[in-house]
């Protein structure tokens, strides 16, 4: 056999995926962005969507892996006896303009409760394990933010007082579940989202867009560049540069980041708790010994006799 003629099979799988990277044109509010906290994005989306920026192949494949683990957690619910109907349901409300599909519909006990199913990375499912659904409402994060308004959207669709999201850690398999029940500062806040995509609704059957403001959300939405701060200058001495290498080692810290974050965490809480112990944990071998470090106490007035000044540069590096 001739190597040569073996396909790469990794990039005939890209090829594919690159093939769903497009901009889809709708003219309804999405269930799954109507959390979204910027109304201008949420017209945008539906009257500008060609100037959306794409995202890339990376994370197109997080979003193919997330289909992956749909369908596997759906498997094991069934062969667990837990009935899941009409996966993948389209529905349309009309009056909100709202359109969306959910994941399925959870057959209990004669009701039938709306399941959204989230794969996550281990900081974002460390992130989410341990809010209560109500906390999730007033989350410093809008991607926290959005996950109930989406799950919201399809109880109040289906005319059910309750839903399940199930939350699962890509790397480990952990599972957790939220039940959101829609009564107190849940429902207050499903009317909130109701009341901005009414605005959203208002904007786009006047042909009109709310003024752009810079918010947290700008940092990395695909309007920002293209619709919202065409050109915008970031002030003196700053330089825009045009360097696709440059710019993939920095997408590529970006993707690192997340990874170092989560083991200096899990490596403190490691050794916080085997402070002055010796242990052995499967094939790993934990020694920690008492240490003492020399310090001198020197008084102000002689110190100052030594002082000197140093020059030194603090980058900061954060997505635009």
């Amino acid at each position: 056999m001739d190597t040569q003629a073996i396909p790469n099979i990794p990039e005939i799988l890209d090829a594919e995926a690159a093939k769903r990277i497009k901009s889809w044109p709708h003219v309804s509010n999405r269930a799954s962005e109507a959390g979204h906290p910027c109304v201008r994005f949420l017209v945008l989306a539906r009257t500008d969507n060609d100037k959306k920026e794409l995202h890339d192949i990376g994370l197109q494949r997080i979003f193919d892996l997330g289909n992956v683990f749909e369908d596997a957690l759906l498997r094991s619910m069934a062969e667990a006896d837990i009935r899941i109907v009409e996966q993948q349901r389209a529905f349309e409300w009309t009056k909100f303009q709202i359109t969306g599909r959910v994941d399925g519909l959870w057959a209990l006990n004669g009701d039938r409760i709306p399941l959204e199913i989230k794969s996550s990375s281990p900081n974002v499912f460390r992130t989410i394990v341990d809010m209560a659904p109500a906390d999730m409402l007033t989350s410093k994060y809008s991607w926290v933010r959005k996950y109930p308004a989406q799950l919201l959207m399809y109880m109040l669709f289906c005319g059910v007082p309750s839903g399940v999201m199930i939350f699962v850690n890509k790397t480990t398999g952990e599972k957790c579940q939220k039940l959101f029940i829609l009564d107190g500062p849940m429902l207050e806040y499903a009317e909130s989202i109701l009341k901005k995509l009414e605005a959203v609704n208002a904007h786009v059957a006047a042909g009109t867009k709310p003024e752009a403001v810079f918010i947290a959300d700008c940092k990395g939405c695909p309007f920002a560049k293209t619709a919202c701060f065409v050109g915008m200058d970031y002030g003196p001495g700053i330089d825009i540069l045009a360097d696709p290498e440059l710019e993939g080692k920095l997408a590529r810290r970006g993707e690192l980041k997340s990874a170092a974050d989560e083991f200096d965490e899990l490596d403190k809480e490691l050794k916080d708790g085997f402070k002055g112990k010796t242990a052995v944990v499967g094939e790993w071998m934990i020694d920690s010994k008492e240490c003492q470090r020399k310090n001198y106490d020197v008084p102000s007035d002689i110190k100052k006799k030594y002082e000197t000044v140093t020059t030194y540069f603090r980058t900061s590096i954060e997505r635009l």
